[in-house]
């Protein structure tokens, strides 16, 4: 077909319009889609992430028994976002005591967390033997488990109550018999377990009432759910408050994708419940160079991606495992990535909260 020159001439025109209009309508679709990408990114990092606790192990009698030390380091504990501090055990070891006497350290971390404003968790007494003693002795090992405990709690108690403000040093007790989860799947222990962990929130609220918390750790060698729904059963019949849960990640014992699926197991089963999980962010690595099972800090990506592993909502708090060991008390590459990464996280979350609070009034 012949065509004139004047309506090809306008047929151009046409078709370069539509093009240009192409190219156009192609490099905003993909700036907007950059804008989003950076503004994903921008979000991401200005997003507070709501680390509630962090562990102490205090190993020895006379760890930190100069209460300037405890307020130091509670204080620097403060500085990265951390107001809550659980003392994981206050007695350590297998032979229990008929007088209480308490370790100095331990006098030191009361005044100490008073004058720096912080709130302390304390555990009770850890038995490196639980496991072997519940096996052989059963109820009569947790009778007298009980006994010391009750001792322990009214020490406790009475050293709190000579700081200047006893109600805001205390946050809560914690009982630091690591619950793993072949002994909650055995009939026989999980009766025991759950007799000992009810009698024990009776003494300690009877004593100091607040919140009670324990924790728990698995190899996950069994179905997620199955697990899930014999800790709700504890935390229920026990009438426990908090479960924190380890997410096994540091220490080797489950993979990212076994942990998720645990905590989402949980999260699940007590989504309905009065009782809460605080999921256990393990910050470290089994150090290769030792025989021994030696822990060092791990990478600032790969703490990241923990964090994001445990959690199942904005508002999720964590604790983490821990900071005193592997962030306060170690110097490399990794620990000062760490530590610059949630002083920026503890200055988002004071934004954060300010702005809210502002919004409010």
């Amino acid at each position: 077909m012949t065509v004139r020159p004047a309506e090809c001439f306008s047929g151009f025109k046409q078709t370069s319009k539509l093009f240009v209009l192409g190219v156009f309508c192609l490099a905003l679709i993909t700036f907007m889609m950059i804008f989003k990408a950076y503004a994903r990114q921008d979000s991401g990092t200005k997003e507070c992430i709501p680390i509630r606790m962090s562990f102490i192990q205090p190993w020895g009698d006379e760890y930190f028994p100069n209460p300037r030390l405890w307020r130091s380091e509670l204080l620097a504990h403060q500085r990265l976002g951390i107001e809550e501090v659980i003392l994981q055990w206050t007695m350590w070891g297998s032979d229990l005591q008929d007088e209480i006497k308490l370790p100095l350290w331990l006098e030191a971390a009361i005044m100490g967390a008073d004058e720096a404003g912080a709130k302390l968790w304390f555990g009770l007494r850890y038995d490196p033997t639980f496991m072997e003693k519940l096996q052989k002795d059963g109820q009569t090992y947790l009778d007298n488990r009980l006994a010391e405990t009750e001792k322990l709690a009214t020490a406790i108690k009475a050293q709190i109550s000579y700081t200047a403000h006893p109600t805001e040093v205390f946050a809560g007790w914690y009982i630091p018999d690591e619950i793993d989860g072949n002994l909650l799947l055995d009939s026989k222990l999980r009766k025991l377990v759950t007799g000992y962990t009810k009698q024990t929130r009776a003494i300690l609220n009877h004593i100091l009432p607040g919140p009670v918390a324990i924790s728990g750790y698995t190899d996950l060698k069994t179905i997620p759910r199955k697990l899930a729904t014999q800790w709700n059963k504890l935390m229920a019949k026990s009438s426990m408050d908090i479960l924190l849960l380890q997410d096994g990640l540091g220490a080797k014992l489950m993979e990212p994708y076994s942990s998720r699926n645990l905590q989402r197991a949980i999260s699940a089963a007590f989504s309905t419940q009065d009782h809460t999980v605080i999921p256990v962010v393990e910050i470290f690595e089994i150090d290769p160079r030792t025989a021994d099972f030696s822990t060092i800090p791990t990478t600032l990506g790969t703490m990241k991606s923990r964090l994001k592993n445990a959690r199942f909502s904005p508002a999720q708090p964590l604790a983490l495992f821990s900071l005193s060991s592997h962030i306060l008390k170690f110097d490399n590459k990794h620990s000062r990535d760490i530590k610059e990464f949630l002083t920026e996280n503890a200055h988002i979350c004071g934004r954060n909260t300010l702005a809210n609070a502002e919004s409010a009034e």
